[in-house]
């Protein structure tokens, strides 16, 4: 192994995080400044997506580099053996690294591939009977507000799942040997629902302080049934009254800045002991929230940017820094082929996500002019409730609202996107499609495919996107 490679690696994966509600990239309120400074003394992608908008199929891309259509996870059930080749834990422990998880799995791996095993929900420890005393009790009041809170979090901030996590993995991490290589998948359940905050950060990020989202809730009118639906859902659980989706965003903020300084308290520790240097500090998120956008959050249907966009950074060894983002457009699937570069590994058959490597050593590198997304189950898209079905709201045990046909309805069908520039295509099974310019309309309100002045562009994007489907299609077989 190169002696510059990385001695440690921090993979903090946060659950659910918007690209743009931080300083960096405009956000009024400074909810998030240790991932500034490390995006800014680093190199940081504003132009970073997910494979899909959802939790385990995204989580199984960035393990294994491939896109879900190939690895065949589409939803967030039966995901225990997805095709694939060797996966990250596999990268490396050949490189001779120890392996910890400590957060939220939800995705193919098992303790039995890890050599230090922590795993939390959105809810707390799993199992329940692995917390004791006044953590058990936050985990039991996790279980018991399943939703938005609208007073404080009556507990202690030492309850909070990220400090928590964050004491385990400077423990786990401080158990190293001196000749011992470690990474650490620091995999944070927030700013997922439950939307809750302990003082000082529920005062100090409140509905009169949080900009307001700039869209609402009237914009679904003109959107699919998917879309109307998840209005509908929100309307009915009482998520889209204007007091409580504002006090929910609020929330979410809140809960940014309380991940943030547990992070700023990790990222502290490995420079007082000498590590930082020596240590690859990645930071991405599975997918993103409406929080607040359209009346709605978590969630749900379609490539919206603020659900198909995430936060990207890398820190350390092997990364040129750079004040300014990189442009060039990138994915959760490319962070696997990244590591196993700066690791020199060789890259594990059927990956099709692309290293990094270049953009971190030369921010003016080429090559990466556009990126992919897909979402959807597969399934013929549903365009209206079944009948006979009621709908009785509740929340599911991974703290998504549900009907008995939510599911079914936002993620049935199979919808394609690809990013080029400023300009974006979305794609229906069908065959339809939608054309955005990002730069003026980044909330894609106003569809241009019909526009005679932007054929040329329509036609460079289909092409970009056909591109992507064979690549994935002839990619996809392992040998």
């Amino acid at each position: 192994m190169d002696d510059r490679a990385p001695r440690q690696i921090v993979l903090v994966l946060t659950d659910q995080q918007r690209a743009d509600l931080t300083a960096r990239e405009g956000f009024p309120r400074d909810c998030t400044p240790t991932l500034d400074n490390l995006a800014t003394t680093g190199r940081w992608f504003d132009r970073a997506y997910t494979t899909t908008p959802l939790c385990v199929p995204a989580r199984i891309s960035l393990l294994t580099g491939r896109f879900p259509s190939a690895h065949g996870v589409l939803g967030n059930t039966g995901y225990h053996d997805p095709a694939r080749g060797a996966d990250l834990v596999d990268v490396v422990g050949r490189a001779g690294f120890r392996t910890a998880l400590i957060g939220k799995n939800h995705s193919h791996l098992t303790p039995d591939r890890m050599d230090h095993w922590a795993e939390y929900s959105h809810y707390g420890r799993i199992p329940p009977t692995a917390a004791t005393g006044a953590d058990r009790d936050f985990d039991d009041w996790l279980r018991a507000n399943p939703g938005t809170t609208t007073t404080p979090t009556p507990f202690a901030l030492a309850q909070q799942l990220p400090v928590r996590l964050v004491d385990e993995a400077i423990d786990w991490l401080d158990s190293a040997g001196p000749d011992d290589r470690s990474l650490l998948w620091l995999s944070i359940p927030e700013p997922h629902v439950p939307y809750q905050v302990p003082e000082p950060y529920f005062s100090g990020y409140g509905p009169d302080t949080v900009p307001p989202p700039a869209t609402t809730s009237a914009v679904l009118a003109d959107r699919d049934f998917a879309w109307r639906y998840a209005g509908r859902l929100a309307e009915l659980s009482g998520e889209a009254a204007p007091a409580v989706l504002a006090r929910a965003r609020a929330n979410y903020v809140g809960m940014l800045r309380l991940v943030d300084d547990q992070l700023s308290r990790l990222v502290d520790h490995l420079r007082r002991t000498g590590r930082l240097a020596t240590t690859l500090f990645v930071h991405l998120a599975d997918h993103g929230d409406f929080a607040g956008e359209y009346g709605l959050m978590r969630k749900g249907p379609g490539l919206p940017e603020v659900l198909a966009r995430i936060p990207l950074l890398f820190h350390g060894p092997g990364v040129r820094p750079a004040p300014r983002p990189s442009h060039a457009h990138v994915s959760i699937a490319d962070v696997l082929p990244t590591i196993c570069e700066l690791l020199d590994e060789p890259v594990p058959a059927g990956v099709q996500g692309r290293s990094l490597v270049p953009l971190l050593r030369d921010p003016e590198a080429d090559g990466f002019t556009s990126v992919y997304a897909e979402q959807g189950d597969g399934t013929p898209i549903l365009q209206a409730e079944p009948a006979g079905r009621l709908p009785g709201v509740r929340e599911t045990p991974s703290g998504d609202l549900a009907v008995d046909t939510v599911n079914e309805i936002t993620q049935s069908g199979r919808r394609r996107m690809v990013r080029a520039d400023r300009w974006k295509l979305l794609s229906t099974a069908d065959g339809a499609v939608q054309l955005f310019d990002l730069e003026a309309d980044p909330f894609e309100l106003e569809d241009l495919a019909d526009r005679a002045e932007h054929a040329e562009t329509l036609r460079h994007l289909r092409g970009e996107l056909e591109h992507w489907i064979d690549l994935i299609h002839r990619t996809s077989g392992i040998t």
